[in-house]
């Protein structure tokens, strides 16, 4: 039978002395460590006031005033004096909204570059007072169908230029005042149940053949008047009165 002594295990001492020795035989390359990353600075949503716009947008934050750029959501034009919504990522200070401006003052719309405003469905344009359309070109209408209504209309146009299939215009009163006028037909047919003109200068009729009927009195006066025919003038009637 073994005694307790024999049953315990062997002890094996460990000289650290001789393992840092070794290691420092070693020529280990140095580990360079990368230098930690600077922190992010997160985009902020600040409020300030303009003021300036003639040369550039200058936007007064908490820190003092800025450079500032609108962003491409920011529709309304902001002016000096309006209180504004910015974006500032870094050194860059973007104008998100314009809050409020000063009472009265116009609000401007304004797109840099071409702008298109469209709608799946129907688009009405309303004012309370007047809509103003300008622009330095061109203004184009493109429909299907067009209707105006107005209670009085007036244009001022230098050259007016109308193609189209068929005219239909009914009007209670129509005046034309015109220093010339000339239309031009394949056929020209007027209707009407009393016509007047008057003719300070000359007039002149030239036709291929002109027919001249009335159902009831056909009267020619002047204070000269020539009937002249170059192969036959007629006179025919139940009775002819010369003089």
């Amino acid at each position: 039978m073994q005694s307790m002594a024999a049953r315990e295990p062997l002890t094996v001492a460990h000289d650290d002395s001789a393992q840092d020795d070794l290691l420092a035989a070693v020529d280990l390359p140095a580990i360079e460590r990368s230098p930690s990353p600077s922190p992010r600075r997160v985009p902020s949503l600040e409020t300030g006031v303009v003021r300036g716009t003639a040369s550039g947008l200058v936007v007064e934050l908490g820190g003092g005033p800025v450079a500032a750029r609108r962003a491409k959501s920011c529709l309304v034009a902001p002016d000096a004096g309006d209180r504004v919504l910015c974006a500032v990522d870094g050194e860059q200070v973007f104008v998100l909204a314009v809050l409020e401006g000063e009472a009265g003052a116009t609000t401007r719309i304004v797109a840099e570059g071409d702008m298109k405003v469209q709608a799946t469905g129907r688009l009405g344009l309303g004012a309370g007072d007047q809509i103003e359309i300008a622009a330095a070109r061109e203004v184009g209408l493109f429909a299907g169908k067009l209707q105006v209504r107005a209670q009085a209309a007036a244009a001022a146009i230098e050259e007016i230029g109308l193609v189209g299939r068929s005219l239909e215009a009914h009007f209670q009163k129509a005046v034309v005042v015109a220093e010339r006028m000339e239309a031009r037909a394949d056929r020209l047919v007027q209707r009407a149940k009393q016509a007047f003109r008057f003719v300070e200068a000359l007039e002149q009729v030239r036709a291929g053949v002109f027919d001249l009927r009335a159902e009831g009195l056909a009267a020619v006066r002047g204070e000269n008047t020539i009937v002249a025919a170059r192969t036959l003038a007629k006179l025919d009637g139940e009775q002819v009165k010369i003089g």
